[in-house]
């Protein structure tokens, strides 16, 4: 497999980790077992920002998918509905924020925070399985080792705060405790009965 697309893959996957451990922490509050820990929501709200919203998703238009423009228009309505989909994050990140906001002042607003979660965790979830399953197919059999050459060097620049070499402390914290707090498999927490 080529270098970028596994690049591409793991942050992937540090960013469903995130979003899992989201949507723990509302099934948690939801079904009363744990009081609501504003400050790991907010955590990982940064995280989203820093790294998927600021730097992931403009490097995927700017690389992956103008050049897949370039060398096929085999995607081309998919693309369109991805990058729509990257516009729309900031809105998206904005409900989440609010709605976390609205919720750690007034308890009833749990609810409100919890839906913008869901929504949020599946637009991500179906954005990714698009990018996976349809473009990455498409792009190992279109594009050529220059193509691949340029698109890795941009993503191995993004220093993934979770997962990347530079990591900040703060983020490797924020990995940590999400791992620890989500069970097995998908982390090292206790394990559900």
């Amino acid at each position: 497999m080529q270098p970028a697309l596994t690049i591409i893959k793991d942050e992937h996957r540090a960013l469903a980790a995130v979003l899992r451990g989201l949507q723990y922490l509302v099934q948690q509050v939801r079904n009363s077992q744990k009081a609501p820990d504003f400050a790991l929501m907010k955590s990982m709200l940064a995280y989203i920002e820093a790294f998927p919203d600021k730097l992931h998703h403009p490097k995927e238009d700017q690389y992956l998918y103008r050049i897949l423009r370039e060398r096929t228009g085999e995607v081309t309505q998919t693309l369109n509905l991805l990058e729509e989909e990257h516009r729309k994050e900031t809105e998206w990140l904005n409900t989440l924020r609010t709605t976390l906001e609205a919720y750690e002042r007034q308890a009833s607003a749990f609810e409100p925070f919890s839906d913008a979660v869901e929504f949020y965790v599946a637009a991500h979830f179906s954005h990714m399985n698009k990018e996976e399953d349809v473009i990455m197919p498409v792009a190992e059999k279109a594009l050529t080792e220059a193509d691949w050459n340029e698109i890795a060097t941009a993503f191995r620049s993004n220093q993934d705060p979770l997962v990347g070499t530079g990591t900040q402390r703060e983020f490797r914290d924020l990995f940590r405790r999400i791992v620890n707090l989500m069970p097995a498999p998908m982390g090292l927490g206790p394990e559900q009965s």
